[in-house]
């Protein structure tokens, strides 16, 4: 079964579990789920609202299970259980420290960031309630994103256009991330 068949057989249902599995172990992509229920709601078979408090209420569920795994059992599950190198935890956790919380939320959405954020959170035992929103308020910033991709562009999206649309939301982030952060510090 495909996410595509998945998604309109299960409706929000399947949405919601499959952005838990999302946000805890990263599969399958957000950004796959998203544009394909954006799609789904411009052909009227999804609406946008439950559409993205499914999402979102799924993926941040998923983060917090990781986040909170992390936070009990530290690194050894980190090793067990995640594909994530020591070397990036470490430089992760290191940007983490000299930036602080609004460091989470900037990089739950850099694509390729956004999966070790979860477990940095957990090793850093960072405040519960202020990273439950982070992952809630960026999950929902991501979700609302993608979503308006796919409705916009439906199944016409091509890599080209997929990657150049990530390339310019990553631009953002980057130069919203620069200015916040490197640029004030000098």
């Amino acid at each position: 079964m495909d996410l595509h068949q998945i998604i309109i057989s299960s409706s929000y249902l399947g949405i919601f579990i499959l952005l838990i599995t999302n946000g805890a172990v990263n599969i399958p992509s957000s950004q796959i789920i998203y544009l394909i229920a954006g799609y789904f709601i411009a052909t009227g078979k999804l609406s946008m609202f439950p559409t993205l408090f499914f999402g979102t209420l799924g993926n941040t569920i998923g983060n917090i299970i990781t986040y909170l795994l992390v936070y009990k059992y530290g690194r050894p599950i980190v090793k067990k259980l995640l594909t994530v190198p020591e070397k990036t935890l470490d430089h992760m956790h290191y940007e983490f420290s000299n930036k602080g919380l609004w460091w989470l939320f900037v990089a739950k959405l850099i694509p390729s960031v956004k999966v070790t954020v979860p477990t940095i959170a957990g090793l850093s035992k960072t405040p519960k309630t202020k990273t439950y929103l982070i992952f809630l308020s960026s999950s929902f910033v991501w979700a609302t994103t993608i979503t308006y991709i796919g409705y916009y562009f439906g199944e016409n999206i091509t890599a080209k256009g997929y990657a150049l649309t990530m390339g310019i939301v990553g631009i953002i982030m980057f130069a919203f991330a620069y200015f916040k952060f490197i640029k004030t510090k000098n």
